[in-house]
């Protein structure tokens, strides 16, 4: 259902890259959509929030298995990333701002049409799905010493985390990076419970959530190592890094990469790229 995607060098240092950016769909979103879809097996359709990758990876897993897909996004959600949806044949329905809005408004609209939700991470099985690239990166890398995970809900650290510690305990140090501006999970870290935080202002809009999940948060408190957070302009930079190596990536899937930069980690560091889905020209503005 999704492709084994490559670990490969990161030019001018000594860390390598998981692609997930080469995922079907440009995203590693596809594998919790394939997981929890398969899982339940909906009879009617599905209905999810997304602020584009999960929506795009939802649609696609639900055209293939012959359902109605509705996908609730956001006013801010990028033109390029609906257009994505909607050519993989999902409805769009417009919510207004912010991840708690968009969430209850997919929820009430799954339980008046009586469609499956799929959560974009605060679910078991998409969770558990993100988590198989979290086996890869086992398997492929035999020196693995620490790996980097952007965090948006959390639902990849937290499949990660427990894929990895699953496999190798406490060997391997485990570290999430998120927005400066979109720093929910350092902050909830910090206080020692879940805490919101207004709207995001970030470039990595994958990642503008306002609360970890209420099932991500205490794995990722249980698992992770340590929560980062990275500003915009580090972005950037880690994606003319990535560009230098021929990865292109949009800026949330480079958050991995900025965060392993700025703590400075070197051989048997993998970082995740998460995603490339951005508008080439609007690619192109920031890396030049």
């Amino acid at each position: 259902m999704v492709r084994r995607t490559p670990v490969l060098p990161l030019d001018g240092t000594p860390m390598l890259l998981k692609c997930e950016s080469l995922q079907t769909t440009g995203s590693f979103k596809l594998r919790g959509a394939c997981n929890a879809i398969t899982a339940l097996q909906p009879s009617r359709g599905v209905v999810c929030a997304s602020s584009g990758n999960h929506g795009q990876a939802v649609a696609l897993a639900a055209r293939r298995a012959g359902l109605l897909c509705i996908v609730v996004m956001t006013a801010d959600a990028t033109a390029f990333k609906r257009a994505a949806v909607a050519a993989l044949g999902a409805r769009i329905v417009e919510s207004p701002p912010g991840t708690r809005a968009r969430n209850r408004l997919a929820e009430s609209i799954a339980e008046a049409e009586g469609l499956a939700y799929v959560p974009p991470y605060d679910h078991p099985l998409v969770m558990a799905g993100q988590g198989t690239l979290g086996l890869e990166i086992v398997d492929d890398v035999a020196d693995l010493r620490c790996v980097v995970v952007p965090v948006g809900g959390g639902g990849m650290i937290s499949g990660v985390a427990t894929a990895v510690r699953g496999r190798l305990g406490g060997a391997v140090r485990i570290v999430g990076v998120e927005p400066h501006y979109g720093d929910d999970t350092v902050r909830s870290r910090a206080a020692g419970q879940r805490v919101e935080i207004p709207v995001p202002r970030t470039i990595a809009d994958g990642a503008r959530v306002q609360t970890p999940g209420a099932l991500t948060f205490p794995v990722v408190q249980q698992l992770v190592d340590d929560v980062i957070a990275v500003d915009d302009a580090q972005l950037v930079t880690a994606m003319r890094v990535l560009a230098l190596s021929g990865v292109y990536a949009e800026p949330t899937g480079a958050l991995a990469v900025a965060g392993a930069l700025q703590l400075g980690l070197g051989e048997g560091t993998v970082c995740v790229v998460s995603g490339r889905n951005i508008e080439p020209r609007e690619w192109a503005r920031l890396v030049a």
